[in-house]
């Protein structure tokens, strides 16, 4: 056996390669660096049933379908629905490669967790294969978000609503938008988010310059009037942003807060994956910062009008159909909150709230291409 011995030279050179290894790290791009696409953390589940052992397996099967649809989601192009019919248990246990534990905790009939899912990389593009769907694995830069809450004192960073804890809870590092959420500095004051909000460009310039020049994102809450009001003020990975939305205050305030994050980091998700597809991206009921805001400070709709919660009953082709049909009703003017309840391979239940008469609804859907009638008490809705 020879035995060869390192030379000062040789071990000199190494050294500076493990040197220069470690700075190229460094210096790569953070969407390069960011967590798998294919991994999903802090998912909660709540589960109760009959014994501890059925309550822990069906929430680890909750958690492994949670999972597949938000990887799901992050691939599609905004408007595809992550909601695959077809798609059975046996399916979603195929596409999990591991499920770790970040906390857990039961009772002899209940059973609280939050759970890491890892799934299968190739078994999800075989899926998107075989459902014919496109998708794209393009990540964004990776931003800052600096979640805030505005109160009578001035500008803070916790709160009883929760707002920083719901950003926190977030997986973000491991979505198309890869994020760090910060913490405001010390000389931070009311009038500096006020001027970002508005649209000050030299005052996000000069905050940007303090927190590292990252793009950067203030995510704004406010409690007015019984409302959970959001602002997304500053600039993502695409561009300026400032958008605004207005959420009932619900009995349990951190959970109204949970929603309002989740629902403000899906838009910017969305925008990038919008400026890389070329598919408009639904804004989840967010409005341009300045403009009234459905129901703010008021509790109604504009005008007047109160708001009415339509079910109807979709119909269509084929799965392409389906997709093509969804994305188009969340673009219809007046129309909120849309829901799916049940979808089968040729027809969909969903639910929306619409301020206005029917007959305006009819006619809105007419100019976006559908049909909306009545057969025997119940709304039909077609693609024309």
């Amino acid at each position: 056996m020879t035995v060869r011995h390192r030379t000062p030279h040789t071990l000199a050179a190494q050294l500076l390669l493990v040197a220069l290894l470690a700075l190229s790290a460094l210096w790569s791009d953070p969407a390069e660096a960011a967590d798998s696409l294919y991994d999903v953390a802090k998912i909660s589940v709540d589960v109760t049933a009959e014994d501890a052992v059925a309550a822990r397996t069906t929430g680890m099967a909750e958690a492994e379908a949670r999972a597949v649809k938000i990887v799901l989601r992050r691939l599609l192009p905004p408007g595809i629905d992550a909601e695959l019919p077809g798609l059975i248990e046996e399916d979603i246990q195929g596409l999990v490669t591991g499920v770790s534990i970040r906390n857990e905790r039961n009772s002899r009939t209940r059973y609280v967790a939050i759970l890491d899912v890892s799934v299968n990389e190739q078994g999800i593009k075989q899926l998107l294969h075989d459902y014919s769907l496109p998708y794209d694995e393009a990540r964004a830069p990776s931003i800052s978000i600096l979640p805030l809450m505005m109160s009578g004192e001035g500008v803070v960073s916790e709160s009883d609503e929760g707002w920083r804890q719901a950003w926190e809870g977030l997986d973000l590092s491991h979505s198309m938008t890869p994020a760090t959420i910060l913490r405001p500095r010390s000389n931070l004051g009311r009038d500096t988010i006020e001027a970002i909000i508005v649209g000050d460009s030299s005052a996000l310039a000069a905050m940007q310059g303090d927190y590292g020049y990252r793009p950067l994102i203030i995510a704004l809450g406010q409690t007015v009037d019984g409302q959970f009001v959001t602002r997304l003020a500053g600039t993502d990975s695409v561009g300026p942003i400032g958008l605004e939305r207005s959420d009932p205050l619900t009995s349990d305030p951190k959970a109204t807060a949970r929603v309002a994050a989740e629902n403000a980091f899906a838009v910017l998700e969305n925008r990038w994956k919008s400026s890389q597809t070329g598919v408009p991206a639904a804004q989840a009921n967010f409005q341009t910062s300045g403009e009234a805001m459905p129901g703010a400070g008021e509790g109604g709709a504009p005008g007047g009008v109160i708001a009415r919660n339509v079910e109807a009953q979709v119909e269509f082709s084929g799965l392409k159909d389906w997709q093509e049909i969804r994305g188009r009703l969340t673009n219809v003017a007046g129309i909120q909150a849309l829901e799916v309840n049940s979808l089968s391979a040729r027809a969909a239940s969903i639910t929306f709230e619409y301020a206005g008469p029917l007959d305006r609804l009819q006619q809105d859907l007419g100019l976006s291409g559908f049909s909306l009638d009545e057969r025997e008490g119940t709304f039909v809705l077609r693609s024309r």
